[in-house]
């Protein structure tokens, strides 16, 4: 599999949850779940031996001729992407001056049936034992984007939050980061459609990009954001 790489890497230690909105204790954080910003990592093309076989595995595409098949893979090409956001798991806002102690569980990885839609949609097999499964999506998706991915099994794991509440209070906000893997049929940079009358492959590309691919995979890197009455010492603080 090769790709033609359109790229632009954004460093994650640059990309810090989402911030507490005002600066009293308790205020908005109902509007925290509406900032879960995307960024892009990286994103790349399918070059046409690749974006072949990954069209003769789209329903339709199968029953055209070996001709009609290669001239679709040269006008269009598949996107990959590798997209990452902050999801906000738990907020809470407690009086003080109080100890506040809570364990909150978090759950990484994906289903085994992820596994095999992350395995499919970059062209393997999905008969393949789900361990291995699971580390050929990791290797293959992180080589045709160019960036690091790993595709897990799903688990949990426990987080525990331990924090002496000042005088006025104190908000406590549990992120998880994600990855979202996209696959996106498009037209390839400088192609055209061919004339009228338009071959069989035009109408099935439509159907295809109606079926755009957008893959959760929760990650097991979680921060905890806090926020202390203006005055309380500490400001926010990030674990």
């Amino acid at each position: 599999m090769t790709t033609t790489t359109n790229r632009r890497t954004i460093a994650l230690t640059h990309r810090e949850p989402p911030a507490f909105l005002g600066e009293s204790v308790g205020s908005s954080l109902g509007e925290l779940q509406h900032r879960q910003s995307a960024w892009l990592v990286s994103r790349s093309i399918s070059a046409p031996a690749f974006t072949r076989r990954l069209l003769a595995r789209e329903p339709g595409f199968g029953t055209l001729a070996s001709s009609q098949l290669g001239a679709a893979s040269e006008v269009l090409t598949f996107r990959l992407g590798h997209v990452q956001r902050w999801r906000l798991l738990w907020v809470v806002s407690t009086d003080g001056p109080s100890q506040f102690t809570d364990e909150r569980t978090v759950r990484v990885g994906v289903s085994e049936e992820t596994t095999r839609e992350l395995a499919t949609t970059i062209g393997l097999e999905a008969k393949l034992d789900i361990p291995f499964l699971a580390a050929q999506a990791s290797a293959q998706w992180s080589r045709l984007t160019r960036s690091t991915i790993s595709v897990n099994t799903e688990s949990e794991f426990t987080r525990t939050l331990s924090y002496d509440v000042p005088e006025g209070g104190l908000d406590i906000a549990l992120w998880q980061l994600e990855s979202q893997l996209v696959r996106r049929l498009e037209l390839r940079a400088g192609a055209a459609l061919p004339p009228d009358p338009m071959p069989r492959w035009v109408e099935l590309a439509v159907t295809a990009r109606a079926r755009s691919r957008v893959i959760t995979v929760p990650t097991n890197v979680v921060r905890v954001l806090t926020r202390r009455a203006p005055g309380a010492g500490g400001g926010a603080a990030g674990t």
